[in-house]
Formats: C-alpha cells, sequence, structure tokens
C-alpha cells in the first residue's frame, strides 16, 4: 500500500534521504581507497591543486559543497570540504586525497547521484 500523497512528510521518508549532509559525504569518500604510506609522503604546492579542486567544485556546486585550498606557512596544503549553507567544515583533506578524487570525478559523480536519489 502507498502512503497518500497528503501524508507525506520528512517523518515518514527512510533514514537514507534523513542522513545529514555530512554523512552523506562521508559514505562517498569511504567509497575510495586510502593512499598507502610511503617513505617519504610526495607533497604538491598549491598551485598544482588549483585546477583539480576547480574542477571538482563545479561538480559539487549543485549539492551546496565546496572545497577551499589554502597554503599553511609551512608550505603545508590543506584542503577543506565546506557546506555552503552552514560554512561548516566538513572535512580537512590532505593533497594527495584531493588529486585522487579529481582523477575519479566520474565516480564520484555517480556515487553522489545514488547517494541523492
Amino acid at each position: 500500500m502507498t502512503t497518500p500523497i497528503n501524508e507525506l512528510s520528512y517523518n515518514n521518508w527512510p533514514a537514507a534521504y534523513a542522513a545529514s549532509e555530512r554523512q552523506r559525504v562521508e559514505r562517498v569518500l569511504q567509497q575510495f581507497p586510502v593512499p598507502k604510506a610511503s617513505a617519504e609522503p610526495q607533497q604538491y604546492k598549491a598551485a598544482e591543486l588549483v585546477g583539480p579542486v576547480q574542477r571538482v567544485n563545479q561538480v559539487m556546486e549543485n549539492y551546496g559543497l565546496h572545497f577551499d585550498l589554502s597554503e599553511q606557512a609551512g608550505g603545508q596544503v590543506v584542503i577543506k570540504l565546506v557546506s555552503r549553507d552552514s560554512g561548516e567544515v566538513i572535512r580537512q583533506i590532505p593533497s594527495e586525497e584531493m588529486l585522487r578524487i579529481s582523477e575519479h570525478l566520474d565516480e564520484l559523480k555517480g556515487l553522489l547521484l545514488q547517494q541523492q536519489a
């Protein structure tokens, strides 16, 4: 039996639809493998990451999320996933993970669409 249209409310939605923005993003990011630690981690400069970050931001625009790229005083690059609505930092990630996300952008887009559906 289906629910009449006048009885639909957020309270009747399945838990998957009621998940917070942070939970949805965390589920998607868990789909990507964690890079193995190497003897000497590769360091990237902020200028090398501008293109990949812009590309990912174009896709994330529709989801109310964006990535902020900054370079710390010691040269460490920090990328933050931020909610446009609340300004909440959902995740702070190193540059290696950002490049991996950029490389797998099509997979990420598909997973986000699945999470939204």
